[in-house]
């Protein structure tokens, strides 16, 4: 058995190297030339996935039959699916916002084992019916920074407003509807001790065991959000025709999602998650899974969850140094769905901008955007 010694010295060696930027490679000898990293099995069949939905290699006669067929099998991967019943309120609290907004705090009840927070954000004397925007944030503390709320010392480097969505989104005519995600805020895992360091891997784990992905979940629970709003529009004062959903990141992929799978979602801003899955998800360190769908490579790519939004308008804004979705990536993509628009006759409501710089929310250029994809002025 080595002596303590030996291990506290060969420790400290390799933290001191480490240090100065030279790790130690225990296996070192190993030869040149061989495919050991578990990278390299998946990196080999990315080039053979079969793709057996994509739109590009199919070509089909019927661009609305292939949206229902690439649909069903995108519901089937992620384990998304509608209730048959819908959620009803459990509590509600209301809370003075400045410039004269309200926001309504309600928990609504989607099934046994789910219960949803949302907010919803409007003038206190807005009249309807309103158009609604459903504000998703991205990975971080809540659903209360799209209201300009800090609850943690890390929100307070949000607090220029750029991440306030749903003020955003009120100020502009609708009422926001600012929904918390889950392993987000109000929805952290509270149950599990001990806990993973990253919020969503535990969730993600859990759903793999019953079929289902955390964005299906996602997904399933703004469909459930949607047919509460749906049921309630009178009260609400709210066009159910004109249900929005918008986000960055994360809670991009959530908007953007939600739309390819519940039509009732007319519009989409999904900004900083656009590339194609074998060039980003599939080639980057991932602690989470928040948006890995099992077995979708089989079945479809990045350009075909858009496609499936059409012909209804759909925005985004990239980041051209953006390290995650970069913005040529999203270019990439963007052209490819660009056929599918094309089909169906909705080529002015695909819209993309790249901007400078990297992973960060760019309200004035999405809201642009987006502005231009619906063709009408806020």
């Amino acid at each position: 058995m080595a002596s303590r010694w030996r291990v506290l010295a060969m420790a400290l060696r390799h933290r001191l190297l480490r240090m100065i930027g030279r790790p130690v490679d225990p296996f070192a000898d190993t030869p040149s030339g061989l495919s050991l990293s578990p990278s390299a099995r998946h990196f080999a069949d990315y080039d053979r996935v079969a793709l057996g939905l994509r739109f590009q290699a199919l070509k089909p006669d019927d661009p609305q039959l292939w949206q229902r067929q690439a649909r069903a099998k995108l519901a089937e991967l992620s384990g998304y699916r509608r209730e048959a019943s819908v959620p009803y309120s459990v509590g509600e609290q209301r809370f003075a916002l400045p410039d004269g907004l309200l926001r309504r705090r309600i928990y609504l009840r989607a099934r046994e084992g789910v219960d949803i927070p949302v907010h919803l954000v409007q003038p206190e004397n807005a009249s309807g019916p309103l158009p609604v925007m459903l504000c998703l944030q991205g990975t971080n503390s809540g659903a209360h920074i799209s209201w300009g709320e800090a609850r943690y010392p890390a929100d307070l480097e949000k607090g220029n407003g750029d991440y306030a969505i749903a003020l955003q989104a009120a100020q502009r005519g609708y009422m926001a509807v600012a929904i918390e995600q889950s392993c987000f805020g109000e929805r952290g895992e509270r149950q599990i001790r001990p806990r993973s360091a990253a919020p969503c891997v535990d969730a993600t784990m859990h759903a793999l065991l019953l079929g289902r992905s955390l964005i299906g979940e996602r997904c399933s629970d703004v469909s459930a959000v949607i047919d509460w709003l749906q049921a309630e529009a009178t009260g609400l004062q709210i066009d159910p025709a004109r249900i929005h959903a918008m986000g960055h990141s994360a809670g991009g992929s959530v908007a953007l999602f939600a739309a390819a799978l519940d039509e009732r979602i007319a519009a989409v801003l999904a900004c900083g998650c656009i590339g194609y899955i074998r060039d980003t998800i599939g080639r980057r360190r991932d602690d989470q899974g928040q948006n890995v769908i099992p077995g979708i490579l089989n079945w479809l790519e990045m350009a075909d969850i858009l496609g499936l939004v059409a012909p209804r308008p759909l925005a985004s804004v990239a980041g051209a140094a953006d390290p995650i979705w970069p913005g040529e990536g999203a270019r990439a993509v963007f052209a490819e769905a660009g056929e599918i628009y094309a089909r169906l006759g909705a080529t002015g409501r695909l819209q993309l901008q790249i901007e400078p710089g990297g992973h960060r929310f760019r309200p004035a250029k999405s809201w642009e955007s987006l502005r231009i994809a619906l063709d009408k002025d806020f």
